[in-house]
């Protein structure tokens, strides 16, 4: 035996490693993007993703709010799931602030929301925070509205993170890996300063009437809705300026007579 055929066995192995990691490593590529979607995200159309709130924005008043489901064993097809829309910043005191559309129904703030933490109690008396409510993150305890749905088998989507891909919204894909929900909103009639804030999750019941967030949309994974800033039109500006004008000349009128 010469030299070289003492190591045929190794190269006959070679590359039947190099197979097996070359298999291994695109086993992993494929499966990343699935395993990287939570359970549950919001995502809004033509919206942006905001690093510093780690929050998708709306790019006005009125947009389209999407609830995302990526089905399992507790989080399922048929269970019913809650969008929670919070009045940002907190507030406390119940007051006048206009209101907002949400799919079709005008929510009066602070007038038709509940001040406290998701979700809704049934009972008045629990609604006050407790480990089983949705974490505050910063948004509540505020007046928030709370809106139930279901998705629907008709309306699946192609699997995508709303983290890395804000603003896409849902791809229609017979076989995709996740279901979806549409929402319209507008903000137009809230009162300047304030904005809503979105959250997503499913409940459970406990003894005691008690009602726990079981599941939620991560908060890298919730939405806001970012306001257009009220600019003075033409005529508000003219009108505006006649009104300094008047008064300027009302006061050096005042000063001629002594007054």
């Amino acid at each position: 035996m010469n030299f070289s055929d003492r190591f045929q066995p190794a190269k006959k192995r070679f590359p039947l490693v190099s197979l097996y990691l070359f298999v291994c490593a695109i086993l992993l590529i494929w499966d990343k993007p699935a395993l990287a979607l939570p359970t549950l995200q919001l995502d809004i159309g033509g919206g942006t993703y905001d690093l510093t709130t780690e929050t998708i924005v709306s790019s006005g008043d009125s947009f389209t709010l999407y609830a995302l489901l990526k089905p399992n064993l507790k989080n399922t097809l048929s269970d019913t799931y809650y969008i929670s829309a919070a009045l940002s910043p907190m507030v406390s005191d119940g007051t006048d602030l206009g209101s907002f559309q949400f799919n079709g129904s005008t929510i009066d703030v602070t007038g038709d929301m509940v001040y406290g933490v998701p979700p809704l109690e049934q009972i008045l008396e629990l609604q006050g925070w407790d480990s089983g409510d949705l974490p505050k993150h910063g948004i509540y305890p505020t007046y928030f509205a709370e809106f139930e749905f279901q998705f629907s088998s008709a309306n699946r989507a192609t699997g995508y993170n709303t983290q890395d891909d804000a603003g896409q919204g849902p791809i229609d894909d017979p076989s995709g890996a996740l279901y979806y929900a549409a929402f319209v909103v507008d903000l137009s009639d809230l009162s300047p300063g304030y904005s809503i804030h979105f959250d997503l999750y499913n409940t459970k019941l406990k003894n005691g009437g008690d009602i726990d967030v079981t599941q939620f949309a991560p908060f890298s994974h919730d939405a806001e809705a970012r306001r257009t800033e009220q600019v003075p039109g033409p005529s508000t500006l003219l009108l505006l300026g006649s009104g300094l004008i008047g008064l300027g000349l009302w006061k050096r009128n005042m000063r001629g007579t002594g007054k």
